[in-house]
């Protein structure tokens, strides 16, 4: 059986985010049905919910020019793509500086994995545990470990 996850990720955009970028988070959001050329990420759309989706409360998403917003349902192989590929393209896009997300195992709510970001570079890890960065080439984090923004 596959463990189901319920993901949410906030973060403010730079105001410097390429138009590029924010085409593409449009695309992975569904907010437009045309892929970039050439996608940076897979050309799915990554930050769609599955069909279905069955997260209490329902799904969420939203993108303006200065935050992206995304709370959706995935089960495991799905995340873990989600998680290695979303944090790491974005941290460098990212105003905000700390905590960005959380994915709890559904339906428990238990926190499994917190993101953080820190100067570009995306971090990961479970609660109360180390962080590792997503590059090997990211310098350790430094931020209080606070949790959705507090």
């Amino acid at each position: 059986m596959s463990l189901h996850y319920e993901w949410t990720l906030r973060l403010r955009l730079r105001p410097d985010t390429p138009s590029s970028v924010l085409a593409e988070l449009r695309f992975h959001l569904g907010l437009t049905d045309l892929p970039p050329e050439p996608p940076e990420l897979e050309a799915w759309q990554c930050l769609l919910p599955v069909p279905d989706d069955t997260m209490p409360d329902g799904w969420a998403r939203s993108l303006d020019d200065s935050e992206l917003y995304v709370r959706m349902y995935l089960v495991d192989d799905a995340m873990y793509d989600l998680m290695r590929s979303v944090p790491s393209w974005m941290a460098p896009w990212s105003l905000t500086q700390g905590w960005i997300g959380v994915a709890d195992v559904h339906p428990s709510g238990e926190p499994w994995m917190h993101f953080y970001v820190q100067d570009g570079y995306a971090y990961i890890g479970e609660p109360d545990g180390e962080l590792g960065a997503f590059d090997r080439t990211a310098p350790p984090f430094t931020l209080p470990r606070t949790i959705g923004g507090e």
